[in-house]
């Protein structure tokens, strides 16, 4: 179980540059249970008059699929998901840079991540900061938007950050992204972006941050 933060900075200042958008699906039935978490973090650079809607197109189509039945391996599910995005994806043309991060986070926890584009991908444990997302390649294989998928085990007190690269150079900058590591409570991040709240509304971007607890999921979403 995990509790969920989703930041989403000045959301409208530079339409014109870049649209971006969190999303983080918590599962309802006991089937979804077992499937596990879903958490995105996506944006689009030099957007065209649709990519609003293809970011949640593709959302929306990795959940459904995720969550479909009849029951699947995780693994199974979460490749056809990925796999239903890239044909919706290869219908897609002229409508900017995609940048998309996909992460499903089992029962168990149990983890899968794949990746497009420069979204970063940081597991906090303890007081160290990883790149889990830096083995992927920055550009499309074989013509797939999402060609791997990365598996791995989280631990209990884990903390995941899905971040747009200017929010994530921005936090890494204003030395807010060491305070974050430091943070094994939720309920101290928002008094971390609450010191820092002059620098944080200068941000463009977005950035989704979810902890691994034993306990039901709580979701908070918050602009600047």
């Amino acid at each position: 179980m995990s509790t969920v933060f989703e930041f989403h900075f000045n959301p409208r200042i530079k339409q014109e540059q870049a649209v971006f958008e969190t999303f983080c699906f918590l599962p309802q039935t006991l089937f979804e249970k077992k499937q596990g978490f879903l958490y995105i973090t996506t944006e689009i650079k030099n957007p065209g008059p649709q990519s609003q809607k293809i970011l949640t197109d593709v959302a929306e189509i990795i959940k459904k699929y995720f969550y479909q039945k009849p029951i699947l391996a995780s693994h199974d599910s979460f490749q056809l998901a990925l796999n239903q995005a890239n044909d919706y994806l290869s219908q897609w043309h002229g409508q900017g840079d995609l940048h998309f991060a996909s992460v499903a986070v089992g029962p168990k926890c149990n983890i899968k991540v794949s990746k497009t584009g420069n979204i970063k991908i940081i597991l906090f444990r303890n007081q160290e900061a990883f790149d889990i997302g830096s083995n992927f390649t920055n550009q499309p294989l074989s013509g797939k938007i999402f060609p791997d998928v990365i598996e791995g085990s989280l631990q209990k007190n884990d903390r995941l950050l899905l971040a747009t690269s200017e929010v994530f150079q921005s936090l890494q900058a204003e030395k807010i992204l060491d305070d974050l590591a430091l943070c094994y409570e939720a309920k101290l991040i928002k008094q971390v972006f609450k010191a820092k709240k002059k620098i944080v509304r200068e941000f463009s971007g977005a950035c989704l941050l979810a902890f691994v607890k034993n306990r039901p999921i709580i979701s908070f979403l918050s602009r600047f």
